[in-house]
């Protein structure tokens, strides 16, 4: 297929989940020798982003809570220079962060499914683990949980287009004197 349905269908969306412990740290996952990577997966088809997590929550930690909200938007352009840019297809790709709340533990390295994996916390958003785009996506989540926002990226960078505030609304009456401080002006 070529064209525009081409294109669609080259699309991947994956999901990551930003999960910490008490003071803050960050839990990390490898798999065999590979790389410490944020908990991450596929959307299989039907799913939704949200449903998605929260079968990566069950089945990767073990763990039967919710997932919080979005907290970064990663939108990958294929051929970008982006690390991991196009690892889902040959197509652009989608990555949700979703906030996956406080792990109570005092343990800081721990072994699941059977082994298979190694997680560990790590601190703030463990730029010196997690390769340069889970890094950037980690960064990006901690940074939005701060300032309660939704960050939004391009490649792994912050989308330039976007208002780093939302312009106030002019007020639809203008100030009435002796009525402004009762309005709260």
């Amino acid at each position: 297929m070529t064209g525009f349905y081409g294109s669609v269908f080259k699309r991947s969306t994956t999901v990551g989940i930003l999960v910490r412990n008490g003071d803050g740290r960050v839990l990390v996952l490898r798999t065999g020798s590979g790389g410490w990577n944020l908990p991450a997966g596929i959307v299989k088809s039907g799913e939704d982003p949200r449903s998605s997590a929260r079968r990566l929550l069950r089945n990767v930690l073990g763990l039967e809570s919710d997932v919080g909200r979005v907290l970064v938007l990663d939108y990958i352009q294929a051929g970008s220079a982006q690390p991991g840019a196009g690892s889902q297809g040959t197509g652009d790709s989608i990555t949700f962060l979703f906030d996956g709340g406080i792990l109570d533990t005092p343990v800081e390295t721990f072994t699941l499914a059977g082994g298979e994996r190694v997680a560990r916390f790590v601190p703030g958003a463990g730029a010196q683990t997690l390769d340069a785009a889970g890094s950037h996506l980690a960064a990006a989540g901690c940074e939005a949980l701060e300032l309660g926002t939704v960050t939004e990226l391009v490649n792994g960078a912050p989308d330039s287009t976007v208002p780093d505030a939302v312009p106030r609304p002019s007020p639809m009456m203008p100030p009435l004197a002796g009525f402004s401080t009762i309005l709260g002006r």
